[in-house]
Protein backbone atom coordinates (compact mmCIF):
# COMPACT_ATOMS: atom_id res chain seq x y z
CA UNK A 1 0.00 0.00 0.00
CA UNK A 2 1.28 3.31 -0.72
CA UNK A 3 1.55 6.01 2.28
CA UNK A 4 0.14 9.64 1.61
CA UNK A 5 0.68 12.71 4.02
CA UNK A 6 -2.89 13.89 4.59
CA UNK A 7 -1.89 17.36 6.84
CA UNK A 8 0.83 15.59 8.78
CA UNK A 9 -0.74 12.15 9.35
CA UNK A 10 -0.41 9.29 7.06
CA UNK A 11 -3.29 7.01 4.97
CA UNK A 12 -2.69 3.92 2.83
CA UNK A 13 -4.04 4.18 -0.14
CA UNK A 14 -4.39 0.91 -3.10
CA UNK A 15 -5.90 0.83 -6.34
CA UNK A 16 -9.09 -1.51 -6.10
CA UNK A 17 -9.89 -4.25 -8.43
CA UNK A 18 -12.52 -6.57 -8.68
CA UNK A 19 -15.38 -6.37 -5.83
CA UNK A 20 -14.87 -2.75 -3.83
CA UNK A 21 -17.76 -4.33 -1.11
CA UNK A 22 -15.81 -7.35 -0.65
CA UNK A 23 -12.22 -5.59 -0.44
CA UNK A 24 -13.71 -3.59 2.01
CA UNK A 25 -15.14 -6.10 4.45
CA UNK A 26 -11.92 -7.91 4.39
CA UNK A 27 -10.22 -5.01 5.09
CA UNK A 28 -12.37 -4.37 7.74
CA UNK A 29 -11.62 -7.82 9.45
CA UNK A 30 -7.97 -7.93 8.96
CA UNK A 31 -7.20 -3.81 10.13
CA UNK A 32 -8.40 -2.98 13.10
CA UNK A 33 -7.01 -0.16 14.11
CA UNK A 34 -7.23 1.66 10.70
CA UNK A 35 -10.80 2.17 9.60
CA UNK A 36 -10.97 1.44 5.71
CA UNK A 37 -13.37 3.08 2.99
CA UNK A 38 -13.72 3.11 -0.41
CA UNK A 39 -12.98 6.11 -3.04
CA UNK A 40 -14.77 6.14 -6.24
CA UNK A 41 -12.36 8.99 -7.46
CA UNK A 42 -8.76 8.64 -6.49
CA UNK A 43 -7.90 11.78 -7.19
CA UNK A 44 -10.30 12.57 -3.97
CA UNK A 45 -7.54 10.82 -2.14
CA UNK A 46 -4.07 11.70 -3.86
CA UNK A 47 -4.78 15.27 -4.76
CA UNK A 48 -3.86 17.50 -2.19
CA UNK A 49 -6.27 20.34 -3.68
CA UNK A 50 -9.55 18.03 -3.03
CA UNK A 51 -8.68 17.81 0.46
CA UNK A 52 -10.31 19.45 3.23
CA UNK A 53 -8.23 23.19 4.56
CA UNK A 54 -8.20 21.67 8.22
CA UNK A 55 -6.18 19.08 9.25
CA UNK A 56 -8.42 15.89 10.33
CA UNK A 57 -7.38 16.37 14.24
CA UNK A 58 -8.71 19.95 13.89
CA UNK A 59 -12.07 18.63 12.52
CA UNK A 60 -12.35 16.03 14.75
CA UNK A 61 -12.04 18.29 17.63
CA UNK A 62 -14.74 21.06 16.03
CA UNK A 63 -16.97 17.65 15.54
CA UNK A 64 -17.17 17.06 19.63
CA UNK A 65 -18.62 20.15 19.72
CA UNK A 66 -21.42 20.36 16.98
CA UNK A 67 -25.35 20.49 17.60
CA UNK A 68 -26.54 19.03 14.96
CA UNK A 69 -29.32 21.00 12.90
CA UNK A 70 -32.80 20.20 12.65
CA UNK A 71 -34.36 19.74 9.19
CA UNK A 72 -36.57 23.17 8.50
CA UNK A 73 -40.14 22.12 7.25
CA UNK A 74 -40.90 21.74 4.03
CA UNK A 75 -43.29 19.92 1.85
CA UNK A 76 -42.58 16.52 2.68
CA UNK A 77 -45.02 14.48 0.80
CA UNK A 78 -47.68 11.60 1.97
CA UNK A 79 -45.50 8.69 1.89
CA UNK A 80 -47.80 7.39 -0.76
CA UNK A 81 -45.54 8.51 -4.03
CA UNK A 82 -42.95 5.28 -4.25
CA UNK A 83 -39.52 4.40 -4.01
CA UNK A 84 -37.24 1.46 -5.69
CA UNK A 85 -35.03 -0.34 -2.82
CA UNK A 86 -32.58 -0.63 -6.09
CA UNK A 87 -31.73 2.98 -6.16
CA UNK A 88 -30.11 2.91 -3.11
CA UNK A 89 -27.11 0.72 -3.74
CA UNK A 90 -24.06 3.01 -3.72
CA UNK A 91 -22.66 1.04 -6.99
CA UNK A 92 -24.90 2.70 -9.04
CA UNK A 93 -22.36 5.52 -9.14
CA UNK A 94 -19.39 3.26 -10.48
CA UNK A 95 -16.99 1.36 -9.15
CA UNK A 96 -14.43 2.92 -6.81
CA UNK A 97 -11.20 3.42 -7.75
CA UNK A 98 -9.00 3.53 -4.45
CA UNK A 99 -9.29 1.32 -1.04
CA UNK A 100 -7.99 4.07 2.13
CA UNK A 101 -6.79 3.05 5.27
CA UNK A 102 -6.97 5.87 7.96
CA UNK A 103 -4.55 6.16 10.93
CA UNK A 104 -7.75 5.83 13.01
CA UNK A 105 -10.46 3.06 13.80
CA UNK A 106 -13.70 4.99 14.11
CA UNK A 107 -15.82 5.13 10.80
CA UNK A 108 -16.95 8.30 11.17
CA UNK A 109 -13.42 9.75 11.05
CA UNK A 110 -13.28 9.30 7.19
CA UNK A 111 -15.00 12.21 6.86
CA UNK A 112 -12.44 14.45 8.62
CA UNK A 113 -9.83 13.03 5.74
CA UNK A 114 -12.22 12.64 2.40
CA UNK A 115 -13.93 15.39 1.14
CA UNK A 116 -17.81 14.01 -0.34
CA UNK A 117 -20.76 15.79 -1.26
CA UNK A 118 -21.23 18.23 1.58
CA UNK A 119 -19.37 20.94 0.76
CA UNK A 120 -22.12 21.34 -2.01
CA UNK A 121 -24.35 22.27 -0.03
CA UNK A 122 -21.76 24.20 2.08
CA UNK A 123 -21.68 21.86 5.17
CA UNK A 124 -18.63 22.33 7.10
CA UNK A 125 -16.76 18.75 7.21
CA UNK A 126 -17.23 18.53 11.27
CA UNK A 127 -20.85 18.22 10.75
CA UNK A 128 -21.04 15.63 8.70
CA UNK A 129 -18.34 14.16 10.86
CA UNK A 130 -20.83 14.34 13.91
CA UNK A 131 -23.79 13.29 11.89
CA UNK A 132 -22.38 10.24 10.64
CA UNK A 133 -20.83 9.12 14.94
CA UNK A 134 -24.81 9.82 15.60
CA UNK A 135 -26.20 7.73 12.80
CA UNK A 136 -23.37 5.10 13.82
CA UNK A 137 -24.74 5.28 17.33
CA UNK A 138 -28.21 4.99 16.34
CA UNK A 139 -28.02 2.76 13.36
CA UNK A 140 -24.89 1.00 13.47
CA UNK A 141 -23.84 3.01 10.04
CA UNK A 142 -20.56 2.31 8.64
CA UNK A 143 -19.07 4.42 5.66
CA UNK A 144 -18.23 2.38 2.70
CA UNK A 145 -17.47 4.85 0.01
CA UNK A 146 -17.21 8.32 -0.28
CA UNK A 147 -17.55 10.98 -3.24
CA UNK A 148 -20.25 12.68 -4.26
CA UNK A 149 -22.30 9.19 -3.38
CA UNK A 150 -21.53 7.92 0.18
CA UNK A 151 -22.44 4.44 0.64
CA UNK A 152 -23.00 3.42 4.38
CA UNK A 153 -23.79 -0.21 5.82
CA UNK A 154 -26.35 -0.13 8.08
CA UNK A 155 -26.73 -3.28 11.20
CA UNK A 156 -29.93 -1.36 12.55
CA UNK A 157 -32.37 -0.23 10.59
CA UNK A 158 -35.11 2.47 11.84
CA UNK A 159 -37.63 0.75 13.42
CA UNK A 160 -40.52 2.36 13.88
CA UNK A 161 -42.03 5.39 11.20
CA UNK A 162 -41.21 8.10 13.64
CA UNK A 163 -37.38 6.87 13.68
CA UNK A 164 -37.59 6.76 10.31
CA UNK A 165 -39.09 10.07 9.09
CA UNK A 166 -36.70 11.66 11.47
CA UNK A 167 -33.72 9.95 9.15
CA UNK A 168 -34.89 10.49 6.09
CA UNK A 169 -35.38 14.51 7.11
CA UNK A 170 -31.75 13.99 8.23
CA UNK A 171 -30.24 12.36 5.23
CA UNK A 172 -32.38 14.96 2.56
CA UNK A 173 -31.03 17.74 4.86
CA UNK A 174 -26.99 17.08 4.04
CA UNK A 175 -27.39 15.55 0.83
CA UNK A 176 -30.84 16.62 -0.88
CA UNK A 177 -30.89 14.54 -4.04
CA UNK A 178 -30.77 11.02 -1.66
CA UNK A 179 -34.49 9.79 -2.02
CA UNK A 180 -35.21 10.25 -5.50
CA UNK A 181 -38.71 10.65 -4.15
CA UNK A 182 -40.48 12.49 -1.61
CA UNK A 183 -38.95 12.44 1.57
CA UNK A 184 -41.86 10.31 2.94
CA UNK A 185 -41.99 7.56 0.92
CA UNK A 186 -37.69 7.72 1.22
CA UNK A 187 -38.66 7.23 5.27
CA UNK A 188 -40.95 4.08 4.18
CA UNK A 189 -37.98 2.40 2.30
CA UNK A 190 -35.53 3.01 5.13
CA UNK A 191 -36.45 -0.10 7.77
CA UNK A 192 -35.98 -2.32 5.06
CA UNK A 193 -32.78 -1.05 3.77
CA UNK A 194 -29.05 -2.32 5.26
CA UNK A 195 -27.65 0.24 3.33
CA UNK A 196 -27.59 3.45 2.43
CA UNK A 197 -26.52 5.77 -0.84
CA UNK A 198 -26.67 9.27 0.58
CA UNK A 199 -26.14 11.68 -2.70
CA UNK A 200 -25.91 14.86 -4.04
CA UNK A 201 -23.74 17.08 -7.14
CA UNK A 202 -22.60 20.15 -8.79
Amino acid sequence: MEPVDVHGERVLVQPVKGDGLRIWRRARETHPDRYPVLVLDAEDALEPDYRHRDSPADILARADRVVLPAPPPRDRGTGDEGYHLDRYDVAHHGEPELLVLLPRPEPWAAFAYLDSWCHLSGWKPEVLVAAARDWHTRYGAEPTVIGLACGFEVSRPPTGPADAERLAAEHQLFAPLTAGTTELAYARALPQLRRWCLYNRP
